[in-house]
């Protein structure tokens, strides 16, 4: 998958792309809920992360100003076989940045101004990576595993479904990371090259379960559940 995928969504990059029940909307009264995954620097561990920030509306970093407003934030992590981990930290209403902690881990993310809130951890041993979350009061959250069929290639993916959003990314056994945007639409799952309709990969939810293919020069297939 890095090598059938990696170089389209380098292309989209370049171009400038901007950044359970499966429900739409992001918490209601003065709160904003995320839902999404998280995974290691290594590609070989992936989890499902949520938390709440007390802000009914979060808006694109402006990049200057100071801080005038930080509002509670909290939330949990838990990694595939591992047991939850709760988080809490603050949310920066200016230039709209998030910090959680908890449990010996550091999460760091900004909002995009649009449904995306994304950004890097550390943890114990050592562990570090990155996450991606929606604003959606509640999501279902896949974890699992792609194969090149020359085995050229392999790593683990993550993403959540909101409505018929899903967000998330792949990520390679050397690091690679590819972001993985797309849509579902009935069980039919398919991902794009981020803000374009070039397609990266498809696939097919059954319940619990994922599975599907990708192309490219080198392809494979991908398949998963439901991140435990």
């Amino acid at each position: 998958m890095k090598r059938a995928l990696s170089a389209l969504a380098a292309l989209a990059l370049l171009a400038g792309c901007g950044g359970g029940s499966d429900s739409d909307g992001g918490g209601g009264g003065n709160s904003s809920a995320f839902s999404g995954v998280i995974s290691t620097d290594d590609g070989t561990t992936t989890g499902a992360i949520e938390f709440t920030i007390q802000s009914a509306s979060p808006a694109p970093p402006t990049g200057v100003g100071p801080s005038l407003v930080a509002v509670n934030a909290s939330g949990s992590v838990k990694f595939n076989g591992e047991a939850a981990v709760s988080l809490t930290g603050s949310y920066d209403t200016v230039q709209d940045a998030l910090v959680l902690t908890g449990g010996g881990y550091t999460l760091g993310g900004v909002f995009d101004g649009v449904d995306r809130l994304e950004g890097a951890f550390s943890g114990p041993n050592n562990r570090s990576g990155s996450f991606v979350t929606t604003r959606a009061a509640s999501g279902t959250s896949f974890c699992g595993h792609y194969d090149a069929d020359d085995l050229s290639d392999a790593g683990t993916f993550s993403f959540v479904i909101t409505g018929n959003k899903v967000r998330g990314e792949a990520r390679s056994e050397d690091g690679t990371v590819i972001p993985l945007d797309g849509t579902i639409d009935g069980n039919t799952i398919t991902f794009f090259v981020p803000g374009t309709t070039t397609v990266l990969a498809t696939g097919t939810r059954d319940g619990n379960s994922v599975s599907g293919e990708y192309g490219g020069d080198s392809p494979g297939s991908w398949s998963g559940s439901v991140c435990q």
